[in-house]
């Protein structure tokens, strides 16, 4: 019942997640630069950074790693994504001058894995046990 009404495609989530740790770590530094958040506001918070990190690494865990050995055996989006996270750690050890360049880099070479897996899922026509597939009238 809860399945049917919330149906959360893990993709979406991971796009939207990266695309906003992307976004953020734009705009925070904007934000701090122009006076309207401080230094103590818990959107610089890096443990915020690090949780973000972490909820990002499990949906793309589920996700990329799941359909790559469930559907499509494309290596592709867990290559971005890997790189993306690498970028986002380096961006969070960086606390100089590169910082803000590795962290938008990052987010957003994790939100493209995640649209490379659905299209790469999508347009998979191999069929696996445990998923639904319909019979056409011919057969």
């Amino acid at each position: 019942m809860l399945n049917r009404i919330i149906k959360i495609n893990p993709d979406s989530a991971g796009f939207f997640t990266s695309l906003l740790c992307a976004i953020h770590c734009s705009a925070v530094p904007v934000l701090m630069s122009l006076g309207l958040i401080g230094t103590g506001s818990w959107l610089h918070n890096h443990a915020f950074d690090w949780v973000v990190i972490g909820i990002g690494i499990v949906i793309a865990g589920y996700s990329i790693v799941g359909d790559f050995f469930r559907r499509h055996r494309n290596i592709r989006p867990l290559i971005t994504a890997l790189v993306g996270f690498l970028f986002l750690f380096t961006g969070m050890v960086e606390h100089h001058g590169w910082m803000l360049v590795f962290s938008v880099i990052g987010g957003l070479l994790v939100a493209y894995s995640h649209i490379l897996n659905f299209r790469y899922g999508g347009s998979c026509s191999v069929k696996q046990p445990g998923y639904l597939t319909l019979k056409s009238p011919q057969d």
